[in-house]
């Protein structure tokens, strides 16, 4: 079977004795997992931001957190700024881990929303279910929380549709160079026609530009995994020809198939 390469950052939640769902079902079903993160993250005081928001709190309808790093930031920083969530407030995400992370953090709360379980599990998806929703078809005050840059679609979005919008990025990512022994489990992987698991574009140009010419030409041939039609589009301007993009709930099955 073919070995696995996740670059993604480690889930929040997750150490050596207690990893992530995805990892445990991959090697549960016999895969080789290396776990090569490509970006560093940490946490963002913008003085800018908190001056913005922390006046306005109270009057936020709906708070989008973009992932599992995004709710954990923003609970250390909620913690310093003496904050706590209104519970009219209704709290947003894409994708499960990101909701189950949510709940974890706040278990007090009550009000959560996330795209259908038939929908697509992206912005587009999260934005029908927030419209659609009897209680919130009426032009609200969105917060969204996320890293320096991202997620502008569901930020255009409302603006269009009139609403009132905020931004506060509570962490920053930058990239993370392998160290040696990381690059030589890269190229054993690669050796082996592993599949990359890319969840980010910020994630992918972290990986290709700290490759030299020939490592890079050895990962444009391997399997390349991702979870959005964006980010596979953007792999293949980036020179990957075999790129699949699967949704999160189906990414363990697909993987442990296309290792056969």
């Amino acid at each position: 079977m073919r070995p696995v390469v996740i670059t993604r950052p480690a889930s929040p939640t997750s150490d050596s004795t207690h990893p992530d769902a995805l990892s445990t079902a991959l090697v549960q079903a016999g895969l080789t997992v290396y776990h090569l993160p490509t970006l560093n993250l940490t946490a963002l005081h913008s003085a800018e931001d908190e001056a913005r928001i922390c006046p306005n709190w109270p009057n936020y309808t709906i708070a989008m957190l973009v992932s599992q790093h995004a709710a954990q930031f923003t609970h250390q920083h909620m913690t310093r700024l003496g904050l706590t969530w209104s519970p009219n407030t209704w709290l947003a995400a894409v994708g499960q881990g990101t909701m189950h992370t949510l709940q974890q953090l706040w278990p007090q709360h009550t009000r959560f929303i996330q795209p259908a379980a038939n929908d697509t599990q992206d912005t587009e998806g999260l934005w029908r279910a927030i419209t659609a929703h009897p209680e919130l078809n009426a032009p609200q005050n969105l917060l969204i929380i996320r890293a320096e840059q991202g997620r502008n679609t569901l930020l255009h979005l409302a603006q269009r549709a009139g609403w009132q919008t905020g931004l506060w990025r509570c962490y920053q990512r930058s990239p993370r160079l392998w160290r040696r022994e990381e690059m030589a489990q890269f190229t054993l992987a690669c050796a082996a026609h592993s599949l990359l698991l890319i969840t980010s574009i910020d994630g992918l140009k972290a990986l290709t530009q700290q490759l030299n010419p020939a490592q890079l030409r050895l990962a444009q041939q391997q399997t390349l995994v991702t979870l959005h039609p964006r980010i596979a589009e953007y792999a293949q301007h980036a020179g990957f020809s075999d790129v699949h993009a699967h949704a999160p709930a189906d990414l363990a099955a697909r993987i442990i198939e296309l290792s056969q």
